[in-house]
């Protein structure tokens, strides 16, 4: 995993964010945690791999908004740009209103602009995408999904493992992408 983490950081990425110029789509997360703080990038270990499997789903299901089965041709970023972990804050992560705060709404704002398609993963994640959306800040069409870890994954029915989950989150991020394009309404998970 070093040649990821050496690529991702030659573009100036931070534990919050992975920028990627030029790209048309991005993935919200909730915060950075302990092992994006060893890693220096968002969406290390298990939420990681997890991306790293729905981005070959989502590619193979919807190439227009998901053009590549590989992370670095996305911006990937959170809805809350400090490291939250147990040992480290007593919390994992961030509440409503802190992800709330105009200044937070702001630099996420600033992180998504210009892109087409945004995925956001996770509650905290879905409210300050809302926020953004409401107030005008981002004008990028939507979908909502649970978070990559793998606890939430595993909180998915209708699959009995790990790839099935991943095919049945990736199947409803494309699906609310479709619904979006036929009726132009906010897609809602």
């Amino acid at each position: 995993m070093s040649g990821a983490a050496d690529l991702l950081r030659g573009a100036a990425t931070t534990v919050h964010h992975q920028p990627c110029p030029g790209a048309r789509t991005g993935f919200v997360f909730i915060c950075p945690g302990r092992f994006e703080a060893q890693r220096g990038y968002p969406c290390a270990a298990g939420t990681g791999a997890n991306l790293a499997r729905v981005l070959v789903a989502l590619h193979g299901l919807d190439p227009q908004r998901f053009p590549s089965p590989y992370r670095v041709d996305y911006v990937i970023t959170n809805a809350w740009p400090q490291v939250e972990y147990p040992a480290l804050t007593g919390r994992s992560v961030p509440t409503v209103a802190e992800v709330l705060q105009s200044e937070n709404l702001a630099r996420l704002a600033a992180e998504l602009a210009g892109l087409r398609t945004v995925v956001a993963c996770g509650a905290q994640a879905h409210e300050a995408v809302r926020a953004l959306r409401a107030s005008g800040a981002l004008a990028a069409e939507v979908a909502y999904g649970r978070h990559l870890s793998q606890r939430a994954i595993n909180t998915l029915r209708g699959a009995t493992d790990t790839p099935g989950r991943i095919a049945l989150w990736a199947a409803d991020v494309a699906q609310q992408f479709c619904a979006s394009a036929e009726n132009g309404a906010e897609n809602v998970a």
